[in-house]
């Protein structure tokens, strides 16, 4: 008897000879491969981080969906706050944290993500190692700060912000 398979991704059930989701495109998997994903999804977000990095800061709901990215990439990470802090300095800031062994990795999948959720941003960035604005398409130096022909802002002073 052949059982039917599920999308890893958003829970469609489809029949057993199906391969793919039809909503969202992934390979489709058994129940048991499912439930020892979802096992292991679990496991990963209850480790522990020892030695924290700070991979970003925010709002409680982004922090809560990049937790999410990570865990599904495999990446142990916890959400850490000072809501503990009397002093009313720390407001509702919450940081993303994970081992600095896997801090590179941590930022190489958010950045991905971002570019998953905003397209444009992918598109942006090619054309920046051309040596292009992003939204003229006129040629920038290396070492610009904004395009010569549209005025775009080509570097974020951090310090400004």
């Amino acid at each position: 008897m052949s059982q039917n398979k599920l999308c890893p991704v958003c829970q469609t059930e489809y029949l057993y000879h199906v391969q793919k989701c039809a909503d969202c495109g992934a390979d489709l998997i058994l129940p048991e491969e499912h439930s020892k994903a979802q096992e292991e999804k679990k496991r990963i977000g209850e480790q522990a981080v020892e030695n924290r990095a700070v991979v970003r800061e925010g709002d409680l709901d982004w922090m809560t969906e990049l937790r999410s990215v990570l865990v599904d990439a495999g990446i142990p990470c916890m959400l850490h706050s000072d809501l503990n802090c009397k002093k009313g300095c720390c407001g509702d800031e919450f940081q993303l944290v994970v081992s600095p062994g896997d801090l590179k990795r941590a930022e190489q999948r958010i950045e991905e993500y971002f570019i998953e959720i905003n397209p444009e941003l992918g598109t942006a960035n090619e054309l920046i190692k051309e040596g292009k604005c992003p939204a003229c398409e006129s040629p920038v130096g290396a070492d610009a700060q904004e395009c010569p022909d549209c005025g775009l802002p080509l570097l974020i002073n951090e310090e400004e912000q």
